[in-house]
């Protein structure tokens, strides 16, 4: 017997530790699905819609709201454990006593519909307000570190702190009110199942059919019911507070489903002559024409400067040839195709992009150039920051390709930090390279650099200079000049000097006194 009973309660353990495994199993691979599904549906929505998302908000929902959803499978599980404890008490309850059995439910029945809508209500106030709030600390968290320098340089690390602290005691608060919400059905359940029961017992005692040991009985089962019947309002408050947050994660997949950039395979990526605008518009939503009707063309290994004053609409060019935008009227030609056939994934992996706002992880050099494309060999990263002229720059770091640069490459000069970009756009062998105002925010010295870069480009592929600074530019073939989304002049630089009512001669010349 003794026997029997240790091997009973080794089997116990080891069914415990079994279901406790394949509970968990389920539940972390239920997190790991759901935040790869919101990732991707996020990186595969298209510019526009991520141009209005907030920082830190899909961080919480990947780490916050998805750690809720879990918790609501594990309260459906409990869900259907209490179920079935309260049909076995009732089954055995209504066999002894059908009266009290049904006492016992219209009581417990009562207090649960009584305190039930108005507290879940309310939980459900508090835990929408909750998530918003930790949407709003996530973003200012992010935004705070990202202007960190700033915040410094202008002393206001006191203001900075006095935000974010009433964002904490905000959460507090919150969180004091869901936790008194979430107990007061508790609290009141179990004094008013003790009244029904001695009201049941001073009832049933003066009866000639009274027995003791039945009612101790009946006086258990009820207990029971009453206990279930609480735990079954509570999981239903908790389950209230957290299907806010399961709500916004579908509404966060909804929605980036439906502004998915639809890329599809498409036609490959030709390009022998020339790409064409063609009276290509765009305006962005609810707004007037940033480009108007534009026409020109761009010839295959030249080299192309857009210029024009702030606002113009030299951004929103490069957007379009990147296709992050497609023209609201007119269209976008390469070889007389329309590019809107050419499959997107193709079409970008022929166009390298340096912009201004350069993006660098807080890895190696070498992994910066190679930017997640393993077929990137070494030697390519080394002929590619070759061609961007850091190479001998490289050399003389502590790792050399190897050397961490920092968050955001803060390691490493404006100029530097250009030049890796650069590198790692050649890298991948570009038909068509892309600068975006890259020597807008450098110094002369490094300006220099770039531009020397630049010039030794020109002719091994197509380049196109998006420049305030026009001696970013003064060595290309042609040059395109916008004014209020329009293009107001065009043509070969030398050609636009002779032309003293220019726009680009006037700057030219402002430039140089």
């Amino acid at each position: 017997l003794l026997i029997l009973v240790a091997v009973l309660f080794v089997l116990k353990a080891v069914l415990s530790i079994s279901f406790s495994y394949i509970n968990g199993r389920i539940l972390a691979d239920y997190e790991e699905k759901k935040r790869n599904k919101l990732f991707k549906a996020m990186i595969d929505s298209s510019w526009g819609y991520l141009l209005g998302q907030k920082l830190g908000h899909l961080e919480t929902v990947l780490m916050t709201d998805v750690t809720y959803t879990r918790s609501l499978m594990i309260l459906v599980s409990s869900g259907f454990l209490i179920v079935t404890n309260l049909i076995v008490y009732t089954f055995i309850a209504v066999n002894i006593s059908f009266y009290i059995t049904l006492m016992t439910f219209a009581i417990g029945g009562g207090i649960f519909l009584a305190l039930f809508r108005p507290i879940v209500s309310r939980v459900k106030k508090i835990s929408a307000e909750d998530e918003q709030t930790t949407k709003q600390i996530a973003h200012y968290v992010n935004e705070s570190i990202l202007g960190m320098k700033t915040i410094k340089a202008m002393s206001s690390e006191r203001s900075v702190i006095r935000v974010m602290g009433d964002y904490f005691k905000k959460i507090k608060n919150l969180r004091i009110r869901s936790a008194l919400a979430n107990m007061f059905g508790n609290t009141l359940t179990e004094p008013i199942s003790v009244i029904f029961l001695a009201v049941v017992f001073a009832i049933s005692y003066k009866t000639t059919e009274f027995s003791l040991p039945g009612f101790l009985v009946v006086m258990y089962v009820s207990k029971q019911i009453f206990v279930y019947l609480d735990q079954l309002q509570a999981l239903f408050v908790g389950a209230s507070s957290i299907t806010h947050y399961a709500q916004k994660i579908l509404d966060y997949e909804e929605t980036a489903n439906i502004n998915r950039e639809q890329s599809g395979d498409g036609a490959e990526f030709i390009f022998n002559d020339s790409l064409q605008f063609r009276a290509a518009s765009f305006s962005y939503k609810e707004r007037k024409d940033v480009l108007k009707n534009l026409s020109f063309t761009i010839k295959r290994g030249s080299m192309v400067g857009i210029i024009g004053p702030s606002g113009a609409g030299k951004t929103t060019i490069v957007d379009l040839i990147l296709r992050l935008f497609s023209p609201t009227s007119g269209e976008i030609l390469m070889d007389g195709k329309n590019v809107e056939s050419i499959g997107i994934a193709k079409w970008r992996e022929k166009i390298g992009y340096v912009s201004q706002d350069v993006f660098l992880m807080n890895e190696s050099v070498a992994d910066n150039i190679r930017f997640y494309d393993d077929s990137i060999s070494d030697e390519d990263v080394q002929y590619a920051a070759k061609m961007a002229n850091i190479y001998d720059t490289i050399q003389t770091l502590p790792d050399k390709f190897k050397t961490n640069i920092g968050e955001r490459g803060i390691l490493l000069s404006g100029g530097q930090r250009q030049r890796i970009a650069i590198a790692r756009a050649l890298a991948r062998k570009p038909q068509i390279l892309i600068f975006d105002e890259a020597t807008s925010a450098l110094d002369n010295e490094s300006e220099q650099q770039i531009q020397r870069t630049i010039r030794e480009l020109k002719g091994k592929m197509t380049v196109i200079v998006i420049a305030h600074r026009l001696s970013t530019i003064t060595n290309s073939d042609a040059l395109i000049v916008l004014q209020n989304g329009k293009i107001s002049e065009q043509g070969a630089p030398q050609a636009l000097l002779q032309n003293k009512d220019s726009y680009f001669y006037k700057a030219y010349n402002i430039r140089n006194q």
